[in-house]
């Protein structure tokens, strides 16, 4: 099969979609560079909580708290309203968001974001929107908590993973964040940044004992925070432990110019 074919996955399949956009990429090695974006619902971690709140009450207990709760958390979200589209209805949609296709004196947008929840739930639409992607010169990159090993498939699209392994502080039981086997199988891809979400200098140590027991290459370290005095706050904090751990740092830019706001 060619890498534009989109036969070998069910297109026709119906998947929970939280919501679609143009903005920014907005941390990691592409911060600022034009994006469309897909962010598809459904988590299998729970961020801010050993497990799924039972109630709308229930307080997060972890320093690292999910910033798209809307995407997974049903005890305070009504997830049944999530749009159902099957990946053709996916890519349409991503084209239509890009000024280009309406206008033809404006470049074209090349890089497509896909998010969630956790987006390797969704591999075969992935893997259809990568491939319909690849003729158009667009690149995909996939948001992921690398807990799930991505399809043979996949990684022969050419996607790149911004892969963000969950820490204590997400208060996640290590079990449930820590798969061995899929971070394994990012890692032999060549194609994967490893991004730590950072609230404060006790998780660094930890993002040293996983770099060394995987052997981690392009460590990126990302400020928590859904304001911009939280994000630098927490930059200014390990801002001086990257550097001397020979670590990337990143911004949250959208935070930077948008806060929380959705679809940023």
């Amino acid at each position: 099969m060619t890498i534009g074919s989109s036969s070998a996955v069910n297109a026709d399949k119906r998947v929970p979609v939280a919501e679609t956009f143009y903005s920014f990429q907005g941390e990691g090695v592409n911060l600022g560079r034009r994006a469309l974006f897909l962010r598809f619902s459904g988590c299998n971690l729970t961020c801010g909580y050993p497990s799924l709140p039972r109630d709308a009450a229930t307080d997060a207990t972890g320093a690292m708290v999910c910033d798209t709760e809307y995407t997974w958390n049903t005890a305070r979200h009504d997830l049944s309203t999530a749009r159902r589209l099957t990946s053709g209805e996916v890519w349409a949609e991503l084209i239509a968001l890009d000024p280009a296709t309406n206008d033809s004196s404006l470049p074209v947008v090349d890089l497509i974001v896909v998010s969630g929840g956790e987006p390797m739930m969704r591999q075969k639409v992935i893997i259809d929107v990568a491939r319909r992607a690849h003729p158009d010169g667009r690149q995909v990159e996939i948001e992921t908590n690398a807990t799930i090993p991505p399809r043979p498939e996949l990684i022969e699209t050419g996607v790149f993973f911004n892969a963000g392994l969950k820490l204590a502080s997400s208060a996640v039981p290590r079990a449930r964040r820590i798969k061995p086997a899929a971070i394994v199988a990012l890692q032999s891809t060549g194609r994967t940044r490893w991004k730590f979400v950072i609230t404060g200098p006790d998780d660094l140590e930890e993002v040293s004992a996983l770099q060394a027991e995987f052997g981690l290459t392009e460590v990126w370290l990302s400020p928590e925070g859904t304001t911009p005095g939280l994000v630098v706050d927490h930059m200014r904090i390990v801002a001086e432990e990257a550097l001397r751990r020979g670590w990337h740092l990143t911004t949250r830019q959208h935070v930077l110019i948008w806060s929380d706001e959705r679809g940023r």
